[in-house]
């Protein structure tokens, strides 16, 4: 079976100022990352703490690391979360709690919610499981037991 390569296994273990910047470059053509978990990436790569936050800030300022960004971008994709579970998530990633706000306030959890109970109301679930789904993926107790009732009921 075929396996892509790896690039990361190719860069050099040492910590010499290409070798870091070569994987910081490789980790941001992958995907979005916060400053936190690029920090934690180059120090398991053996990076000091003042030259690890020297390239994050130099790759911030360039506009490549943007914690703003990432977690407005995170609640976008995330669509079947809840707010606490996306605030949880953020937080653990490293995201201030002011711009967690700043995106959560682009959330309609209700709507969320709805879309999701209906689909599983098409399905045949019950509303007790609905809840505890919801429940499991972030969503308000009031918020859940509201959706459950609501959609089990016709009401929405």
């Amino acid at each position: 079976m075929w396996k892509p390569p790896d690039f990361f296994s190719s860069l050099p273990e040492e910590s010499g100022d290409d070798a870091l910047e070569g994987y910081i470059l490789a980790l941001l053509s992958r995907g979005a990352w916060t400053k936190k978990q690029v920090l934690e990436k180059l120090a398991s790569r053996g990076a000091g703490k003042d030259r690890a936050e020297g390239l994050v800030r130099k790759y911030a300022d360039a506009g490549y690391l943007d914690d703003r960004s990432y977690a407005l971008l995170f609640a976008e994709t995330h669509g079947d979360w809840g707010c606490r579970r996306l605030r949880d998530e953020l937080r653990r990633r490293g995201v201030k709690d002011s711009l967690i706000a700043s995106a959560l306030e682009t959330v309609d959890e209700e709507a969320r919610a709805l879309h999701l109970a209906a689909a599983w109301h098409r399905q045949g679930m019950e509303g007790r499981k609905m809840e505890g789904r919801l429940l499991r993926r972030g969503f308000s107790p009031s918020l859940c037991r509201k959706v459950a009732r609501g959609t089990c009921d016709g009401e929405f």
